[in-house]
């Protein structure tokens, strides 16, 4: 009996041991892990306003001397200039970033820092066989901060691009003679808080007003424009018939006008906003109450026209000792504090679409691992002599032992870029490993598989 209670005390003495070894996995130790793809981590950063993005950058560093600290600062450093850079590619055409993107990386790279609201570590660990320290990070980009450094310092973008002009217009027979003041009051207010806040947002907002003036450029055109009414400028836009227009005698009729003038336009703003006051009630005794619509439409290209659209109704208390002008300030500011929830940022988002498509040259690192020099030296040769419009050699780096980096611009699918290099590999005779493809990595790494003795 003794003897069968001690077998059974040892049996399940091992059950629980092997089942508690199950249980407890290995820590996978640092030279396990190869390739930034191996970081992975939940962003809790949030894009909540329209003036920032939120940008994921998974980037590394080599450990020198075993300082962690300084590596992990070291690839922070280039994430975050990597997430600008991914801003800069979001604002501009592809032909222009690839034309330019040297000196954009030279001009923003000088203080990135201006430019990042916030940033978050999502995952860290050492890759590259210990040798370096990877980091998936999560970066809150200011778009428009980008946006007026690619606009007035590197004057990369077209004014016209990054510019609306705002029509603020009523019906005729609105009398705003009981309220205590006068339209122009109300018109000159709403105005001022219009382009006021978009221009501190970095975009360039005028009236019609100055829109016209900028379009007497053509000396035939001048004298029309010179006269031009809210009425034929919001013809012009719309593309009204001449003789629906109210326009001035000499113009009736004239068909060219409108191809003209809204071509003039396009070259002046992408984006035409009009301020359509319905009606202005009370007094500023009393109660007083402002309802108005408010449009946005692209005029920059045939298929724009309206995308954002809002009716907004405010009203403000008044009494005897009301100051008529507070009352003004108090409507104006009401009814844009409204604009703001959703009208406003339609507005960025459509001036933030400069361009649709396209394949802009984006920095990859090709990582060579336990290659020969002399394959090396080959496949950089190779490289350099298939460059292209959608693809360009820029530098290598051999500092650490056993691992080279070559550093190169690509346009296009990363999964086409690493079947280039497998290509020209076999081509040679070298055998690798498939390198690891996944989404936010930028970096591609080859595995020299030893020649069979």
């Amino acid at each position: 009996m003794r003897k069968t209670n001690l077998i059974l005390s040892i049996l399940i003495g091992l059950t629980l041991l092997i089942s508690g070894c199950a249980e407890k996995k290995p820590e996978p130790k640092p030279e396990e892990f190869l390739t930034l793809a191996d970081l992975t981590g939940r962003v809790t950063l949030k894009e909540d306003s329209p003036d920032v993005r939120v940008i994921r950058i998974k980037a590394k560093a080599f450990i020198k001397r075993n300082d962690i600290r300084a590596a992990k600062a070291k690839a922070m450093e280039t994430a975050s200039a990597q997430a600008v850079d991914a801003m800069v590619r979001e604002l501009l055409p592809e032909e222009d970033y690839n034309n330019n993107y040297e000196n954009i990386d030279k001009y923003l790279s000088s203080n990135v820092q201006k430019y990042i609201v916030s940033s978050e570590v999502n995952d860290e660990k050492k890759i590259f066989g210990g040798k370096y320290y990877g980091l998936d990070t999560a970066h809150k980009v200011n778009r428009q901060k980008v946006l007026v450094a690619l606009q007035k310092d590197l004057k990369l973008i077209n004014n016209s691009a990054s510019s609306l002009v705002v029509v603020i217009t009523s019906k005729k027979d609105i009398d705003l003679s009981a309220s205590g003041f006068t339209f122009k009051d109300i018109e000159e207010a709403l105005m001022n808080q219009i382009q006021t806040d978009l221009n501190q947002r970095g975009l360039r907002a005028m009236d019609f007003r100055n829109a016209v003036t900028s379009a007497q450029t053509d000396e035939k055109l001048k004298e029309q424009f010179e006269k031009i009414s809210k009425e034929q400028f919001m013809a012009i836009v719309s593309g009204s018939p001449a003789d629906k227009a109210l326009l001035n005698t000499q113009i009736q009729n004239a068909e060219a006008f409108y191809t003209t003038g809204l071509s003039l336009l396009q070259q002046l703003a992408k984006v035409v906003v009009e301020v359509n006051i319905f009606s202005v009630s009370g007094n500023i005794k009393g109660d007083l109450a402002l309802s108005l619509n408010v449009t946005a439409k692209n005029i920059s290209t045939g298929r724009g026209g309206a995308f954002a659209n809002t009716v907004i109704n405010v009203a403000r208390r008044g009494g005897p000792n009301v100051i008529t002008s507070a009352m003004i300030t108090g409507l104006v500011k009401d009814s844009y504090a409204d604009m703001l929830k959703e009208f406003v940022p339609q507005v960025i988002k459509e001036m933030s679409t400069i361009s649709v498509g396209g394949n802009r040259l984006i920095a990859y690192e090709l990582v060579l691992k336990d290659f020969k020099s002399k394959e090396v030296r080959s496949l950089r040769t190779k490289l350099k002599q298939v460059e292209s419009d959608e693809f360009r050699y820029i530098s290598y780096d051999n500092s650490v032992p056993t691992i080279v980096t070559i550093i190169i611009r690509h346009a296009g699918k990363v999964e086409d870029l690493g079947d280039k290099v497998m290509e020209i590999l076999d081509s040679k005779g070298i055998n690798t490993k498939e390198p690891i493809v996944a989404p936010d990595l930028t970096d591609l790494v080859f595995v020299r598989i030893p020649d069979e003795e």
